[in-house]
């Protein structure tokens, strides 16, 4: 046992030597520890206090998880004129840096992820205690594509979720971690979905975008505590999602409507797009918006295009379109910037 600990902690040694800055707006963290997705599938969490508990008693340390507030998003899917399918992703919150997290799960899919570092709580490098929530990166995945194709993307929605049907219980953010671990399609992914009871974190809802390498999308809700899945009428079909729901329900909420017919006019003139068009519909599509409901402004923090067909990611952080990066699913830290 003391064996297994020391080698536990080395490789969460590793991880944290890890971690480098690219620039003002972006890290890099090339995750090589254990971070027990099965324990966590298994503890039945239903909350964010049980799913913190339980990841700190397996990583032995003072890790947190998201902390979250009302944001904006968006995300759409299209299959370009030469076959490349893409998935868009704008993720629209309060002002902070993004990590990208490389994972290499040991009987899963490699992947790459971007997480917001304020879900973390983790503002000082210098402090030790700060530096262990790192670990905690796995599960704060906002969005990410695996070795396989597999791209899924969380946006939040009005509402709340607390399935409770006898099923095992899970949260948002470990759901999404087990589909980039485990699924290479979107059939699978939805599999995932529909094997466990979901429950949200801290009082909002969220549903999913969800794609695949062969081109195929759907969007998972969550109305009223029963699962919803739209799909497409034929592969290839442009989904686009931001934050309402798009099953038909009471819960009306205007958020999103201006960047979702922004993505919906784009999409019905040209629904086969290129990289670099998919870029420029997320430049159109960003967000900049007083919070309702705090202090401080909503803004894009990154915009990403997923390359599905070539397991990449085309990153922008802060709304800045003159630089941008590319990043591969299965090249840890190799970054090649294409712009700025």
């Amino acid at each position: 046992m003391k064996i297994e600990r020391a080698a536990a902690f080395a490789a969460q040694q590793r991880t944290l030597n890890a971690f480098r800055v690219l620039d003002e707006n972006i890290c890099l963290l090339d995750y090589r520890a254990d971070y027990g997705l099965p324990e966590m599938l298994a503890s039945n969490s239903s909350s964010l206090f049980k799913t913190v508990r339980t990841l700190q008693k397996y990583l032995h340390a003072p890790v947190r998880l998201p902390l979250y507030r009302k944001g904006g998003c968006s995300t759409f899917n299209t299959v370009a004129p030469d076959g490349t399918v893409f998935m868009g992703r704008n993720f629209d919150y309060k002002e902070a840096r993004c990590l990208v997290v490389w994972t290499h799960p040991e009987d899963g899919y490699k992947s790459v992820a971007m997480v917001n570092q304020n879900h973390l709580l983790h503002n000082d490098l210098a402090h030790a205690r700060h530096r262990m929530r790192v670990l905690a990166a796995p599960y704060a995945s906002m969005d990410g594509v695996n070795e396989k194709g597999l791209c899924i993307a969380i946006l939040q929605v009005h509402g709340r979720t607390r399935q409770r049907t006898g099923r095992p219980q899970t949260v948002t953010t470990v759901a999404v971690r087990a589909i980039l671990d485990t699924c290479a399609t979107v059939d699978e992914a939805i599999a995932v979905f529909e094997k466990y009871d979901m429950n949200d974190l801290l009082g909002s809802c969220y549903h999913y975008q969800i794609s695949d390498a062969d081109g195929n999308s759907a969007i998972v809700e969550y109305v009223d505590d029963k699962m919803y899945v739209i799909r497409q009428e034929e592969k290839g079909e442009p989904l686009k999602v931001t934050n309402f729901f798009l099953t038909p329900c009471d819960h009306y909420v205007k958020t999103g409507r201006d960047r979702f017919a922004i993505m919906d006019k784009a999409l019905t003139e040209n629904p086969s797009l290129t990289e670099e068009q998919c870029m420029k519909l997320l430049e159109d599509a960003k967000a900049y918006y007083r919070s309702k409901y705090k202090v401080y402004f909503v803004k894009t923090l990154w915009s990403a295009v997923y390359n599905l067909t070539e397991r990449s990611m085309l990153l922008s952080a802060r709304a800045d379109f003159s630089r941008q990066y590319r990043l591969y699913a299965d090249k840890p830290m190799v970054v090649e910037k294409v712009k700025g």
